[in-house]
């Protein structure tokens, strides 16, 4: 049994179902969530934990059913005690702030996961733990949440379970210290290469704008006509399959100059959910996509508003970095911004703040502790 802090609940309800999935699997688990959340937990205090419905097979307890929680915490200080575990979930633009906030509360060893799809939170990180000499902590970090799932009051309906994560810390050369908190609550997981593996094979970098760019048409309409819009459903169309197929490519370009080994979308499709495909446009078919519900329509301003700093502008100077060029991904970057309404180059982190910035041989040997 481990000792095992959640913090934080977003609408995608990870820290739900991570919790109440642990604590079914005989973990001990604290759970808090964060001050603008803090409306979740009288009726959480109430009941005690979440109640799992729907089908087992999307957990690691393979258990439905009611939930107990060890402690439902006032504060996040409360919940990190003597935790030698710790799962976040936290909206990435909030990512710097809410973690600077709990260093001097982690206990000593900690392992910190944070379950995102991808978007470098061990790269960011990881020099604020330097900056305040918590070297013992790690984080970590994954191309892909573990969990998908939905939340209604304390009812957590588990959508999906993704297979073979891979997890990576800074520097790689820790890893294994990583997996001996990390596997008895995932026994999946396994290492990554380093954080420019998780970094670069996160699924949204290009799926999300694939599919945005053919399909804003198609959700302004929803969103005139006052109706959610399907679109895992609706905006999977052949135009994305084309867009993704070339953004993907271009993606490969990059991890070969980093030393990744490129997943092609479909054998990622493949890997996480078992569902085979010979295209990017039948690998967005896939179930688990299609299971998912209505969204609302500006749904996807909100997933390009944390896509566009946080996973293509550092693709991109990745890329540019190594003298490749990425003219897809640079255009998606740039059509993006304006109609976000942002600098696409000013509004996430740099290079350098996530140590990144270098010649790709410099970059591999400092995240893999080489340097």
């Amino acid at each position: 049994m481990s000792k095992v802090a959640v913090i934080g609940n977003t609408a995608r309800a990870i820290g739900a179902v991570c919790a109440s999935d642990l604590a079914l699997s005989g973990h001990e688990v604290r759970y808090a969530v964060f001050a603008e959340q803090k409306d979740q937990l009288p009726e959480l205090r109430k009941a005690g934990g979440f109640t799992l419905d729907g089908d087992a097979q999307h957990l690691i307890s393979k258990k439905t059913g009611f939930a107990r929680l060890a402690k439902i915490c006032d504060t996040t200080a409360e919940a990190l005690k003597d935790a030698e575990a710790v799962l976040i979930e936290v909206d990435m633009h909030q990512l710097e702030e809410k973690f600077s906030a709990m260093i001097p509360d982690f206990a000593r060893g900690a392992v910190v996961h944070v379950q995102s799809h991808g978007y470098w939170p061990a790269a960011r990180l990881t020099p604020l733990l330097r900056k305040a000499g918590r070297d013992d902590v790690l984080v970590t970090e994954a191309p892909a949440p573990t969990h998908a799932a939905r939340i209604n009051g304390t009812v957590v309906t588990p959508k999906g379970l993704r297979n073979g994560i891979r997890i990576a810390t800074v520097p790689a050369a820790r890893s294994d210290e990583a997996l001996a908190a990390l596997k008895p609550l995932f026994p999946d997981f396994l290492a990554a290469s380093s954080v420019l593996d998780t970094g670069l094979e996160n699924l949204n970098l290009i799926v999300h704008p694939a599919m945005v760019l053919p399909a804003i048409g198609i959700a302004e309409r929803a969103k005139l006509d006052g109706r959610k819009l399907g679109f895992y459903q609706e905006c999977v169309v052949p135009a994305a399959g084309v867009l993704g197929e070339a953004l993907d490519a271009e993606r490969k370009l990059v991890c070969e100059a980093y030393g990744v080994v490129h997943t092609p979308m479909t054998k990622a499709i493949e890997q996480y959910y078992g569902f085979r495909s010979n295209t990017f446009y039948e690998a967005l078919q896939n179930p688990v996509y299609k299971s998912l519900p209505p969204f609302p329509p500006d749904i996807w301003r909100e997933w390009e508003l944390v896509d566009l700093p946080f996973a293509i502008v550092p693709c991109v100077q990745l890329a540019e970095q190594a003298g490749i060029a990425a003219p897809l991904h640079r255009a998606f970057a740039e059509i993006l911004g304006v109609l976000l309404g942002v600098d696409p180059w000013r509004c996430g982190p740099s290079l350098a703040d996530m140590d990144l910035e270098g010649s790709p041989e410099a970059v591999k040997n400092r995240v893999r502790g080489l340097r």
